[in-house]
């Protein structure tokens, strides 16, 4: 049977953990409150017992030596009452070893010590007034108060190494305070000893108790400051993916990491269905300009057509042939823009065969050899490999890319430019490169050059970058670029080895 707790398990983690910290520490508090209060009964039982003795004997001797003085004399003698004290404090003495009787006459600052404590803790040997003075210094307050308040009173001592129960009474003799009475015996070694033990356990318990308290604290508290750190993280994460929670340590640090994890992995899906979003996009946008696209082409071919018999037809016409060029001229640049709308609405690689891509570049290079002289443009190829670059794909389509890119550079450097293609391999990709040295590209515009029909130039349609990227893809690779204004841009892309079917 699952035993269930609803009320802590609703409650909120600081609570929880709150709760489970006091329950731990309550019960060593209660076992140390308990062991404080018993130990103070059984050490009052003990006092008690021998206290009651003490007492017993005290009583005695007093009762005695006011009884024998009365007898004597009714005026008060300081040495008749010494006398007296020690007559009858001697027998008593006898009877209970281990009892020190002693007597202080007020008058002489005297003191008289009967009996020695001999059953337990034996000191030094000492001498006679040494003995007297240090058990008057060790009784002094006791007899100082009795002096004062007239009554009897129990006391324990304390010494460096002993403890003892002593009780007082007052001498009076004609309603006067004369002399105190006490009897003392010595509290066993075992009694002391345990009274300082167990004094310094309370202080090393309360002592751990309030460090256990001040760390388990700290921990909860550390722990939930953690935790709101990560709930706070995650609710960052759901505006933004990007937004990664800090490194921890610990099982904490895993929670982390795996969430960061997570995040990057949703980042990445997010990514891949925008590519999806986008695709879908453009191959809608190629449908729509496919059919654009064929509809143009009869009404500019028509155009083409009557232009050309109308030449045929007029050559005499000197004014007339010059407005038949210019229309010649627009409608090969229209036809020209509907290939491209063509090229761009219908990706197809056509024929698929085994090339030399260093092959491919250098036979580019030649065929627009002239355009580059032209424009006094230095071509750099130190960097392209000599070995065979061996890919699979249409040649006349990755030449329009080639080509693509090479006019995008010349317009770029004007004049005077450096050219540079390398090609190398990387991780079974055929990379290649095409760094001009022109005026590069604006960091706004980076993002959008590969989109249809975006351009940054005064005259051009943006489908040139568009179809070659278009191509690459096709031929199952990635293409992209690094620009800054005034130093230039490098166009990289890769083509898997060997091809891709």
């Amino acid at each position: 049977m699952r035993f269930k707790m609803p009320f802590f398990r609703n409650q909120s983690l600081t609570k929880q953990l709150l709760i489970i910290v006091l329950l731990a520490l309550i019960i060593p508090a209660a076992v140390m409150l308990y062991d404080i209060f018993y130990a103070s009964k059984t050490e009052d039982v003990l006092i008690k017992q021998n206290e009651t003795k003490l007492i017993r004997i005290t009583d005695l001797t007093h009762e005695q030596i006011i009884d024998q003085y009365n007898d004597v004399d009714l005026e008060y003698d300081n040495h008749k009452l010494t006398d007296i004290f020690k007559t009858v404090a001697d027998p008593l003495v006898k009877l209970y070893p281990g009892v020190r009787i002693c007597f202080y006459e007020k008058s002489t600052d005297n003191i008289i010590i009967l009996g020695y404590l001999h059953d337990f803790g034996m000191r030094l040997p000492e001498e006679k007034k040494e003995r007297e003075r240090r058990i008057y210094n060790e009784t002094k307050a006791g007899i100082s108060a009795v002096l004062a308040g007239g009554t009897p009173i129990t006391r324990l001592g304390k010494t460096y190494d002993d403890m003892f129960l002593e009780y007082l009474v007052p001498v009076n003799i004609n309603d006067q305070t004369v002399a105190v009475i006490w009897a003392e015996e010595m509290m066993h070694p075992m009694f002391a000893q345990s009274s300082r033990v167990r004094l310094v356990l309370r202080y090393v318990i309360f002592s751990i108790f309030g460090l256990g308290a001040a760390a388990s604290l700290i921990t909860i508290f550390g722990l939930v400051s953690r935790i709101r750190t990560i709930k706070d993280g995650t609710i960052k994460l759901e505006s933004d993916l990007n937004n990664n929670l800090p490194v921890m340590h610990g099982e904490m640090g895993q929670i982390t990491a795996a969430i960061n994890k997570m995040a990057r992995g949703l980042a990445e899906k997010e990514q891949l269905l925008e590519q999806y979003r986008r695709s879908e996009n453009l191959i809608a946008m190629g449908r729509t300009i496919t059919e654009i696209a064929h509809e143009l082409r009869a009404p500019i071919s028509v155009i083409q057509a009557t232009a050309q018999a109308i030449q045929l037809n007029f050559q005499d016409t000197p004014q007339l042939t010059d407005f038949l060029n210019r229309i010649e001229q627009q409608v090969e640049r229209h036809s020209k823009l509907i290939n491209e709308l063509l090229d761009f609405g219908r990706p197809d690689p056509g024929i698929i065969e085994t090339l030399d891509l260093n092959e491919l570049i250098n036979s580019v290079l030649e065929a627009n050899k002239p355009l580059l002289l032209i424009k006094n443009i230095n071509v750099d190829t130190a960097n392209l490999g000599q070995k065979p670059l061996i890919i699979k794909g249409n040649a006349e389509k990755l030449k329009q890319v080639f080509i693509n890119l090479i006019i995008n550079a010349l317009e770029a450097m004007n004049k005077n430019g450096t050219l540079t293609i390398s090609t190398n391999t990387d991780n079974g990709e055929a990379v290649v490169s095409v760094h001009d040295t022109g005026a590069g590209i604006p960091s706004e515009e980076l993002a959008n050059i590969f989109e249809p029909f975006y351009t940054g130039k005064a005259k051009g349609n943006g489908l040139g970058l568009a179809i070659s990227k278009r191509i690459i893809q096709i031929h199952g690779g990635t293409i992209e670029v690094e620009s800054e204004k005034g130093s230039g841009s490098k166009f990289t892309f890769r083509l898997p080895l060997g091809g891709k079917e």
